[in-house]
């Protein structure tokens, strides 16, 4: 598996930013591809990538299907219109790990992205029961980086999603060439913003 893509997240105090790069075989950063701007707590509207900081060219947009239902299905899709890809929040599993999917035409799963640790899962989801830790759960998971695998159909990793810094909200994107040549670079671009603002990180 080779570093594809770079994600980086700058917090302001109204808008987030999130700037993509394609990332070089030592998980360098090289050219910045995508470029987004998204008013804080706003996501499940549109978000239009561009292919510079400026904003001057809108290259595909990112959109939940159904507005009042932010963890459903989202449709990227390119200036004119026509859809380039899918992805789906997988309840069920998500109860126990984080859990994703990217759709093929059909609406069936075709990549699965779950986060690695069961362990942190559960205590990211659980420790706020317990007596003062639970107070401070959302603190002290800022001392830990959650990762994603990504599985084929046949249930072998062909792909990792990993934070790289402690504090700040920089991924990494890695994996086989042939799973990230199955899918239009633009709609991993978009699961990789998406995995940052929609867990809340």
């Amino acid at each position: 598996m080779n570093p594809k893509l770079i994600v980086e997240q700058k917090i302001t105090a109204f808008v987030n930013k999130y700037a993509v790069y394609n990332a070089d075989q030592d998980g360098n950063k090289n050219q910045l591809v995508a470029f987004a701007q998204q008013k804080r707590l706003t996501f499940k509207e549109q978000v239009t990538f561009y292919s510079d900081t400026e904003k001057a060219e809108p290259i595909f947009t990112l959109r939940a299907e159904k507005i009042l239902d932010v963890h459903g299905k989202f449709i990227i899709e390119d200036m004119q219109g026509n859809v380039i890809g899918a992805f789906k929040k997988e309840f069920k599993a998500s109860l126990v790990k984080s859990t994703w999917s990217i759709l093929d035409t059909d609406d069936q799963p075709k990549l699965t992205l779950a986060e690695n640790s069961l362990a942190l899962a559960l205590f990211r989801r659980f420790a706020g029961f317990l007596p003062i830790i639970g107070d401070f759960v959302e603190v002290i998971s800022w001392f830990f980086r959650y990762h994603f695998s990504f599985a084929d159909s046949n249930n072998q990793e062909v792909g990792k999603y990993r934070k790289t810094t402690l504090f700040r909200d920089h991924y990494t994107l890695t994996m086989t060439d042939d799973a990230y040549s199955s899918e239009d670079w633009r709609v991993f671009a978009a699961v990789a913003v998406a995995l940052d603002a929609l867990q809340g990180r």
